[in-house]
């Protein structure tokens, strides 16, 4: 028996050497964060009711890489996210030239959120996010990682002052799961999304960014407005201090015809934030940031009357985060005017969590 066992022993020894040399690196790791909420309303309208509520979320990363027999990098990185067998996922391949990935609801490109220096979370994507649904949220544009997508990276020593460039787009046909052909963009449009993203450190500590996408003339079927954003941001930290500002533009998938009143309507959205983050030390951290999102709407009749009607939501958001190892306690306190673009819908919302890493 005891032969029998050491004889196991270097059979699964000899096939787990063989797997490393050929088969390349296998890890795994996640994160687990249990949460209290609290959303309470202020404005005048009352639409919100007041609510508390505990929650547990969960995220696993099988993660995969090696190298070809002509020197090409390889990686595949698998994220298990809650009770989903089965989430985001890339395949990515790596040459002197750049990298090609492949990715299925992952790779976002977008830099919405490159102003941030939060302890805990911009408010806009926290919790319920400054909306009472998904679809109310507020309205920062598109990320091609919402959907299925191939990308390439350019190498890092490419470019000057530490400038990269990706760019991506969806083919016609973008379902998860392989051979599927099906394609549909949230509802939004059918076509093909293009999205870039460059980012740049000139100096130490300074970090400017910057992305744009559209989908084409596919954007402009059955009368709508053509679909596309962008945003700016710079971010810059010294010491024990950062500051980051950034800026958003996004204009929806919209009718610009009305098939009931034959009346013409655009619609865009023009958001600017501001974020300030200070580490008193190596544990813990204070942040306050402001986000602003002004909703514009402009409709023509058909005897040529215009309307305009513009509404700001806006969130503010104090967050504190404090390290212990591998765990993290953050609160963050939001405030949200016109919360979905309602006006005098007020509402807060206050997160206590505790965050595991491993």
């Amino acid at each position: 028996m005891n032969k029998l066992t050491k004889l196991l022993f270097s059979v699964i020894s000899s096939v787990a050497i063989a797997t490393s040399a050929f088969a390349g690196e296998f890890t795994v790791s996640g994160s687990a964060k249990a949460t209290y909420t609290v959303l309470g309303n202020t404005g005048t309208t009352g639409t919100h009711a007041i609510g508390k509520g505990l929650g547990i979320s969960n995220e696993f990363t099988l993660s995969a890489s090696g190298e070809l027999d002509n020197g090409m990098t390889w990686s595949y990185a698998q994220d298990i996210d809650n009770a989903t067998v089965q989430d985001d996922a890339k395949i990515a391949f790596g040459t002197d030239y750049g990298t090609v990935s492949i990715c299925v609801s992952e790779c976002g490109l977008s830099t919405k959120y490159a102003f941030d220096n939060s302890a805990y979370g911009v408010g806009s994507d926290n919790g319920y996010g400054g909306g009472k649904s998904s679809s109310t949220t507020m309205q920062y544009g598109k990320n091609i990682s919402s959907y299925n997508n191939i990308q390439y990276s350019a190498p890092a020593d490419l470019l000057p002052l530490g400038m990269t460039f990706k760019a991506g787009m969806t083919p016609g046909g973008a379902g998860g799961s392989a051979n599927a052909s099906s394609h549909s963009v949230n509802g939004d449009v059918t076509g093909e999304m293009k999205q870039y993203a460059v980012t740049m450190a000139p100096i130490d500590g300074l970090t400017l960014s910057a992305s744009y996408y559209d989908f084409g003339e596919m954007g402009n079927k059955d009368g709508r407005q053509k679909q596309e954003g962008g945003s700016l941001a710079a971010n810059y930290s010294i010491g024990q201090v950062s500051v980051g500002y950034g800026e958003t533009k996004h204009a929806p998938a919209q009718r610009m015809e009305s098939l009931a009143t034959a009346t013409a309507a655009t619609q865009h959205y023009e958001n600017d934030a501001y974020s300030i983050g200070f580490a008193v030390n190596d544990n813990l951290s204070l942040s306050y940031t402001e986000e602003t999102s002004e909703k514009k709407n402009k409709a023509k009749s058909v005897t040529g009357a215009v309307t305009r009607t513009d509404v700001e939501l806006e969130i503010t958001t104090i967050d504190v985060s404090y390290t212990i190892g591998g765990a993290t306690i953050g609160v963050s306190n939001s405030e949200h005017s016109n919360d979905s673009y309602t006006t005098g819908d007020d509402t807060t919302e206050t997160i206590v969590a505790i965050s595991l890493a491993f």
